[in-house]
């Protein structure tokens, strides 16, 4: 019977020790969202890539890259050389 009793015992101390911090952590949101601290925006949480950037989403410098680029596919189709200094030989 003490030994039933004792097994109960364990088995509801460790199952409030295993739960605390989830409750703890439920009453903590529960109460800043009541109180207006807790302010959660779906811009906050963005997916990048490396090497990328950001994902799905119409990024400014994204488009001024593409562009760039473009510029510069199309300078090299109608002229296939880079553009000469107009110096000739060596100055000193």
């Amino acid at each position: 019977m003490i030994t039933a009793m004792s097994d109960v015992l364990n088995f509801l101390l460790l199952s409030v020790v295993l739960l605390a911090p989830f409750a703890l952590v439920a009453t903590l949101a529960s109460r800043a969202h009541r109180g207006g601290y807790l302010r959660w925006h779906t811009d906050q949480f963005r997916f990048a890539a490396p090497m990328a950037g950001r994902l799905f989403e119409d990024d400014a410098d994204l488009r001024r890259a593409e562009h760039d680029i473009d510029a510069i596919r199309t300078r090299f189709e109608r002229q296939p050389s880079w553009p000469d200094s107009g110096v000739r030989g060596e100055r000193r």
